[in-house]
This record gives C-alpha cells, sequence and structure tokens, in this order.
C-alpha cells in the first residue's frame, strides 16, 4: 500500500466536505458586506479549493481516520442488497450515475451549442459607435452582432470574443462600459470556467448544491469582472457605471434569446434576479478600505484547511485486540511493514510506528526475496 490512495470511503470524505464548503460559500456570497470587506476573490479561491478537494479525493496514508464502523455497518446491508442478475444496489446506483452523466454532459452540450447557434443565426445591424469603440481593440479579435431581438449584452469566447448586443439607445461612454466589462469576461477566461462547472455539474448531477453553486458562481463571476474594472475607474466613472447598469435593465426587452440557458455566454446585467444586481450596486458603491493583513490571513487560513482536510478522512475502522493473540510484523519494503493478528492481515505500519511501545515488543520478519 502506497501513501497516496484512493478509495471509496476517501471519495465519501471528499463529497461531504464539499458540500460542507460549498453551504459556506453560498452562504457567504449572499453577504454583501463580507464581500466589500474581503472581496469576491476570497469566495472565488475558496470555491476552487472546494472543488479541487472534491475532484482529488486522495487517500494519505497518514491521515487520522474518523472510525464510522457503526455508521458502515448499519448501511452496508442496504447496498449490498441482492436485486436482479447479481447485482447488488451499490451497482445499480453506479450505473444510474453513469448513465445521469452521459444524459446531463449531452444535455448541457447541446443546450449551450443550440444557445450558440441561436446567437450566431441572427440578423446583425449596423451601429456605428459600436463600430468605432471596437476599432480601438486591435489587440483583440472580436466579433460583434447589434440586433432587435437580443434582450441584454452578452458574450462567449475563448481568445476571440464573440460579442451580442441590442440596439439600445446609449451614450458612446455607456457602449464603452459595456465593451470593457464584456472583453474583461473573455481576459478571465470566464467561457472556460463555465464549460468546467457544467462538466462538473454533469458528473454531480444528484447533488443539489451543486446546482445552487453553479448559479452563485455566475454571480461571483460578475462581481469580479466588475471589480476588475472599477480599480482604474474614477468614482465618478464608477456612478456612470452603475447609471449604464440601470439604463440597461430599463430598456430590456423579451427575446427568443431571453429564455435560453446561458450556459455558455455572460450577460452584463442579470435581470431574472434583481437582488443579484442590487448586490453588485452595493459592493460598489462600498468606500471602506479592506484590511490586506486581514485579507492575506484567511486566504492562508482557506490554503491550510483545504491542506489540512487531506488529513482527516471517515473509514470503519475496527479495534484488533493485539495483547493476548499471536501477532508479528513482515518487513516487505524499505517504510512499510504488515501486522499480522492469528495469521490474517491487520494493517500497514512504518518505521516510525513498529518503534513504538504497542508495537516494538513484536517479531519482524524479512520478506524472502
Amino acid at each position: 500500500m502506497g501513501h497516496l490512495n484512493i478509495s471509496i470511503f476517501s471519495i465519501i470524505s471528499s463529497l461531504i466536505l464539499f458540500n460542507i464548503a460549498s453551504i459556506i460559500i453560498i452562504m457567504k456570497r449572499k453577504n454583501t458586506a463580507f464581500i466589500a470587506k474581503y472581496s469576491i476573490n476570497l469566495l472565488l479561491l475558496s470555491t476552487l479549493l472546494a472543488f479541487l478537494r472534491l475532484l482529488f479525493p486522495i487517500d494519505l496514508y497518514y491521515a487520522q481516520i474518523i472510525n464510522i464502523h457503526k455508521i458502515y455497518c448499519f448501511f452496508k446491508p442496504f447496498f449490498t442488497l441482492q436485486l436482479f442478475n447479481n447485482f447488488t444496489l451499490y451497482q445499480v446506483l453506479l450505473i444510474i450515475w453513469l448513465l445521469g452523466f452521459f444524459l446531463f454532459g449531452f444535455y448541457y452540450l447541446f443546450i449551450s451549442l443550440f444557445e450558440i447557434h441561436k446567437l450566431n443565426k441572427l440578423e446583425s445591424i449596423n451601429l456605428p459607435v459600436i463600430e468605432n469603440l471596437i476599432s480601438q481593440y486591435s489587440n483583440r479579435k472580436i466579433i460583434i452582432k447589434v440586433s432587435t431581438t437580443i434582450d441584454i449584452p452578452k458574450v462567449w469566447g475563448f481568445r476571440a470574443c464573440h460579442l451580442y448586443v441590442p440596439n439600445f439607445s446609449l451614450s458612446y461612454e455607456e457602449w464603452k462600459f459595456i465593451l470593457e466589462h464584456e472583453i474583461e469576461h473573455i481576459k478571465l477566461h470566464d467561457t472556460f470556467i463555465k464549460i468546467l462547472l457544467l462538466l462538473v455539474s454533469a458528473i454531480f448531477w444528484w447533488n443539489p448544491l451543486m446546482y445552487i453553486l453553479r448559479k452563485d458562481i455566475d454571480q461571483m463571476l460578475e462581481l469580479r469582472c466588475d471589480a476588475k474594472l472599477i480599480e482604474h475607474y474614477s468614482k465618478q466613472q464608477q456612478t456612470y457605471y452603475l447609471e449604464t447598469l440601470l439604463k440597461v435593465l430599463k430598456q430590456k426587452r423579451a427575446s427568443i434569446i431571453s429564455n435560453s440557458h446561458n450556459y455558455m455566454t455572460a450577460s452584463f446585467v442579470n435581470y431574472s434576479a434583481y437582488s443579484l444586481t442590487r448586490q453588485r450596486f452595493e459592493i460598489i458603491l462600498d468606500n471602506n478600505h479592506r484590511n490586506k493583513k486581514l485579507i492575506f490571513c484567511y486566504y492562508a487560513l482557506s490554503i491550510l484547511l483545504f491542506i489540512g482536510s487531506y488529513f482527516i478522512i471517515l473509514q470503519p475502522a475496527e479495534t484488533v485486540d493485539i495483547t493476548n493473540t499471536p501477532t508479528l510484523i513482515l518487513h516487505v519494503s524499505d517504510d512499510q511493514y504488515e501486522l499480522y493478528v492469528n495469521g490474517k492481515f491487520s494493517k500497514t505500519l512504518n518505521s516510525t510506528d513498529i518503534k513504538t511501545p504497542k508495537y516494538s515488543k513484536y517479531e519482524i520478519i524479512e520478506r524472502s526475496q
């Protein structure tokens, strides 16, 4: 047995820890004062670490085992129940999980491609103010469509920026705010992030927290985009930026695109949730200076909790009495030993373990080559 391993219990531990982290992140995302004080990047880092913990359920050899033997014994008969053709309930659930992954994966792929197809098929009209603005971005490829059937400005892309805007009555400065916002989404690779989220959502389609967290991440990406932009804005420009948000909300119109799922695109405003737009206003208008040392401490705490989580695992651990039974230790490699009780393998030890009073009294046998 190596120092790194993946087991059903390490996967269960990762799922439980991810759900706990998700609940905390979802609660903190709604806490405007917290975001204004510690920045949205702290929540985004915590979210990234939560997903890494979920996707890399490693079982460390030195992990502290939290004994769930009683819980395991309670559920084991249920999951090992024979259903049909020698299939257990555990195997059937795994098959359903796999089928769900393919079905949800295909659904997300189809809806995303259909969304982009509908946007690309729209008839575009000329809007001189937009064309003048785009000419200023010679270092980035921008493909733009102006249409009367688009509800709000939206964007997607990896290197090239695919921008779709309605023909709203906006000033040059207001269009500039919108263009800068949408291009920032591409600079921050938000389309790529959205695709990864869809993939993880397809894998864990059965977890309701995944859907809630994905919507919150969409909002966090908008808040991050706002934060990057207003770093370079004066107070007056920040006010104009917020006024532009309001103006776009007022001019939004019904559209065949507005009812589609924005799985691939990022929108300038989210008119389906006014509370989210209000939060953007409150954070931008917050004038309090952030304590960088305290923020750094929270960053460090998040990373330490992430690393520390790998040293805890939920696993059934039966206690074996080795005081009055024939016991020996087999040396299998440089730093690996195996404990046998009554001729049966009990556990793996290392060179530090065998020096402790508990095990040092037993005979160590070298494995024959």
